[in-house]
């Protein structure tokens, strides 16, 4: 297909504040891991354990929250307004329900972690940082729902300020409550969530106060009352929501799995998966910042009805993505040894790192392509046949490929997080494939 190169120029100029905002978020998730990486191995350990946990469970509420976008993308585009507020208003009704089932879910499961096979030294440190970043989820939840709104109506913009001016809050306090700098208490891998606590708190509210008095947006706000609540409304995001959520989480669903099979090869080895899954959630949240861009522009493609240009944001976006992740792919293949030393001083860890990144540099472009791809199809509202998908790529095979890699032919670690590339190989097939059929469909309809 040729694409003018104007779009992939209107592509980045959407994916960049939404890269930047991500990419923000991976910071702190990275600068956490850093710091606490210097207290030692075993804290280390307990701040990934606790990660993989709650990322598990967040999720839900992040992929429930991302069903607003398209929605107000289709409506925004046809003048929509009152429909765009009234979707708003229930979004962030339906986000605080969800944050509430959240954090009480994870306050259930944290007692439940002894009976993992987990090591003991692990556990003995993980409660702390484990509550106040599971706390954290109701100011962030609400953050998603002025955000989504926002990437709806096409502005990406101030949701990466607040996101960045946070994040560069949150590694400030990092240093007061991790090392006990400037005054704060020292509180170790504990301090650490309490930064990311107080981060977020504030991240709603900046929100609040821009939209509140920017003139352009003010109207979606002030135009809330009873009257707009609507449990139909509710159900209609939350159906494009579950699915997605339900996506996401059988695709962390497997990265946890990932980190429980590691676990078992020792705190060292644990310790090295979460630098390892650090980083590829950093370059997955860039590419990831691409794929919102493309599930934007395609909602107001497709609420124009315009098959054309639904094929040209879509393609130019995976093209970015591509280049992106090869990028990754040789910052991995061939720097991995030196990302490990930022991280830690732990020989051993640093060792089994750099072995690591070996893999995950083999299977960078398949995530790229995978997530930019459904970026596209959320853009249609396409969400239940990738949920099936990320079934079928991150639990029927990703899983069992990394068991039989990893402890029936005795690959170690490495097999592990081999297996993994089978699943995101699976889905970047089956998310192309499913687009190409809708759009060949839309492309017949609209002769």
């Amino acid at each position: 297909m040729n694409i003018n190169k104007s779009y992939y120029f209107e592509n980045l100029k959407i994916s960049l504040p939404v890269i930047l905002s991500f990419a923000g978020q991976s910071i702190v998730q990275m600068a956490d891991t850093i710091m606490v990486g210097h207290l030692g191995a075993t804290p280390l350990a307990a701040v990934s354990l606790s990660c993989s946990i709650i990322t598990n469970i967040t999720v839900i509420g992040i992929g429930i929250a991302m069903a607003l976008t398209p929605l107000v993308g289709i409506e925004y585009v046809n003048h929509n307004h009152n429909e765009n507020s009234k979707l708003f208003q229930n979004s962030i009704l339906l986000n605080l329900l969800v944050a509430l089932f959240s954090v009480g879910l994870l306050l259930i499961i944290n007692p439940l972690l002894k009976y993992m096979g987990q090591p003991q030294e692990v556990l003995n440190i993980l409660d702390g940082y484990y509550y106040w970043t599971t706390m954290s989820l109701f100011p962030y939840l609400l953050f998603l729902g002025f955000k989504q709104f926002m990437e709806g109506v096409g502005n990406t913009l101030i949701s990466m300020l607040i996101t960045v001016g946070c994040n560069v809050l949150n590694i400030f306090l990092n240093f007061g409550f991790i090392f006990g700098y400037m005054g704060f208490p020292q509180l170790g891998a504990e301090g650490a969530g309490v930064a990311t606590f107080i981060s977020r708190l504030l991240m709603p509210i900046a929100f609040f106060i821009i939209i509140i008095t920017n003139k352009k947006y003010s109207f979606y706000i002030k135009s809330f009352g009873i009257s707009k609540t609507s449990f139909a409304k509710q159900w209609q995001i939350f159906k494009i929501g579950f699915p997605i959520a339900t996506q996401m989480t059988l695709e962390l669903f497997s990265l946890t799995i990932i980190t429980i099979m590691m676990g078992i090869f020792g705190t060292k080895t644990l310790a090295a998966n979460q630098i390892v899954q650090t980083m590829i959630g950093f370059s997955f949240m860039i590419s990831n910042g691409v794929a919102s861009a493309s599930t934007i522009l395609v909602s107001h493609d497709y609420g124009k009805n315009n098959v054309s240009e639904i094929k040209k944001h879509t393609y130019s976006g995976i093209h970015i993505g591509i280049i992106i992740m090869a990028f990754f792919a040789l910052l991995y293949a061939f720097g991995g040894r030196f990302i490990a030393i930022i991280f830690t001083s732990d020989a051993q860890v640093i060792e089994i790192t750099a072995k690591l990144f070996i893999v995950v540099a083999f299977f960078q472009i398949f995530d790229g392509i995978q997530v930019t791809a459904l970026g596209a199809l959320r853009g249609l509202t396409e969400v239940k046949r990738p949920m099936y998908y990320a079934f079928i790529s991150y639990i029927a095979i990703a899983i069992p490929m990394a068991y039989l890699m990893a402890f029936v032919l005795n690959f170690g670690a490495q097999g592990v997080m081999a297996g993994f590339s089978f699943g995101l190989i699976s889905a970047s097939f089956l998310f192309i494939r499913r687009f190409r059929r809708i759009v060949s469909s839309l492309s017949k309809k609209s002769l």
